[in-house]
């Protein structure tokens, strides 16, 4: 035997050993106790997978995905089945049966649906999050390229996109900037400190900046951090880097300790709903240090407390329950009382709530481009389920779910890019408070932060993002940051809502161009360009 084949055999036993170890280390004694063992093979579990209903695929069956783990785990981890696979008794799963069959546990969006149909109560989600933690932990994830730049891109700048601090700021920084709207920063004794998830601050910033606004009308005194410009959803349910995880977890800490901040807010993100409030203390090994609140609870008090005055908008909707919000989090029920203080015709799918149909997005089900032809044929069925309503746009309070929902309704012909059907549920709030505030002469409120009021116009540069957007005018680094927001398909939507926008950016891409040494250029606050 050659040395080089030697080799190789030695490399793919370490890597086996890697998997099996971290599987073993990952499930829990319920995962074996129940998930494990608990299968009467029933095979119900399939009626509930939009996956497997839709492809008929046999790899797509909740128990042939979870049969796979059961066979790898009691084969190398049971006394029993170290004795029958020696003896080729048993199958002995190797590292090409592993590559093989990697593709399974993530064309699964991990919603947990099966197990709603399952008599045994059994978590396929508990062992599917068990095995893309042992692909992970085995090097074997790192293979797919999008996983594997999930995972570096973070390592590298802490953004599972890979988009630096600058340019995530840089976008809803030109935005607000036209619009003479300020953000606080790094303000330190700030209540809340806001955390935008990336697929938000990447995907979806001209919305994002909505947000902003309804916390400014309605007064919170928050802060967001220069520190933290992802809130590592893509690491925790995409990659199940728990290492990783738990250095992003941390830091979030950090960062609020350092702020001062109460609270941690999280965004629209159904991972992030999971994470903060399931996930991170097994992650930790420990309770995360702060108060978790969700940015819906934010604005539904503010509207209680008549903090945030809003008029219910005219147009029909129906809403579209995350999984990882309502299923895995059990927040269904607020959210129907939430809408029905920002929308007069709220129309229900069917089913809803916990037996509602996934998007087909979350966990890597969008993520990754060779998911996307069978995930768009999946996603019939939630098709279906939004045209059968028969309303005039779906909601839904999550990033992904949202960009899903509005891939979906533009492939089934129930909306066009030019004619969005899709809404982020803060869009729908931000359309009653417009709204209320157009029929009150008080559209200015959205401007000014809450945190601003009591502070020096010096205070005020020193922590606000037109305060930071002037330190990166005059870096280095801008002109070549400015050419690339040129050609940056989120800043062309945003100004194809905003047509005189690209009047305010030449004139900031011309004036700094022009000067050769910019480094001495500034701007004032709030007025970067005289337009």
């Amino acid at each position: 035997m050659s040395k080089q084949i030697i080799n190789q055999t030695q490399n793919e036993q370490t890597i086996l050993k890697k998997f099996v170890d971290s599987l073993d280390r990952w499930l829990t004694s319920e995962d074996i106790g129940i998930n494990i063992y608990g299968c009467v093979e029933c095979n119900q579990c399939g009626e509930a997978c939009a996956w497997y209903i839709e492809t008929g695929e046999e790899k797509m069956h909740p128990k042939v995905r979870a049969d796979f783990i059961r066979k790898v785990w009691k084969r190398y981890k049971t006394p029993m089945g170290k004795i029958l696979g020696k003896l080729g008794i048993i199958d002995s799963p190797n590292v090409e049966d592993l590559r093989e069959n990697m593709y399974i546990y993530w064309q699964c969006t991990l919603c947990g649906r099966c197990t709603l149909a399952c008599p045994m109560n059994i978590s396929n989600r508990s062992l599917y999050r068990a095995m893309r933690a042992a692909y992970t932990e085995s090097g074997l994830s790192y293979e797919n390229p999008t996983i594997k730049s999930i995972i570096e891109s973070t390592e590298k700048v802490r953004h599972s996109f890979g988009l630096s601090r600058d340019y995530v700021f840089a976008r809803p920084g030109l935005f607000l900037g036209y619009e003479g709207v300020e953000v606080p920063v790094d303000v330190k004794g700030a209540e809340y400190m806001f955390v935008c998830p990336s697929a938000g601050n990447t995907k979806i910033p001209e919305l994002g900046i909505k947000l902003i606004k309804i916390l400014n009308v309605a007064q919170i005194n928050y802060t967001i951090s220069s520190k933290v410009t992802d809130t590592g959803t893509e690491i925790d349910h995409i990659a199940v880097h728990h290492e990783l995880s738990k250095v992003m977890l941390e830091e979030w800490e950090s960062a609020a300790e350092e702020l001062g901040a109460k609270f941690v807010v999280v965004a629209e993100c159904g991972c992030d709903v999971r994470t903060m409030y399931i996930e991170a203390e097994k992650t930790l090994g420990r309770p995360f240090k702060f108060p978790i609140i969700s940015i819906d609870t934010i604005m539904e008090q503010a509207i209680d407390e008549g903090k945030l005055p809003v008029e219910p908008i005219d147009e029909s909707i129906t809403f579209h329950d995350p999984c990882y919000v309502v299923r895995l989090s059990g927040r269904g029920e607020e959210y129907r009382r939430f809408l029905t203080k920002i929308v007069k015709d709220f129309r229900e799918m069917t089913p809803n709530r916990e037996y509602n149909y996934c998007c087909n997005g979350g966990a890597g089900g969008m993520r990754l481009p060779e998911n996307t032809e069978k995930r768009r044929k999946i996603s019939r069925l939630k098709a279906e389920q939004i045209k059968n309503t028969g309303a005039n746009l779906v909601t839904t309070p999550c990033a992904v779910c949202y960009l899903n929902l509005k891939d979906t309704t533009e492939v089934y012909g129930l909306a066009t890019s030019d004619n969005r059907k899709a809404r982020m549920l803060f869009e729908i709030v931000y359309d009653a408070m417009m709204k209320a505030l157009k029929n009150r002469n008080e559209e200015y409120r959205v401007k000014i932060p809450y945190v601003f009021k009591t502070m020096s116009k010096e205070k005020q540069i020193k922590h606000s993002l037109s305060g930071f957007m002037e330190q990166l005018i005059q870096s280095e680094q801008f002109p070549e940051l400015l050419k690339k927001l040129k050609d940056d398909p989120n800043v062309h939507a945003y100004a194809k809502e905003n047509p005189d926008f690209w009047e305010y950016f030449n004139k900031i891409e011309k004036e700094i161009m022009s000067i050769h040494n910019y480094l001495t250029y500034g701007l004032k606050i709030g007025h970067w360009v005289e337009v």
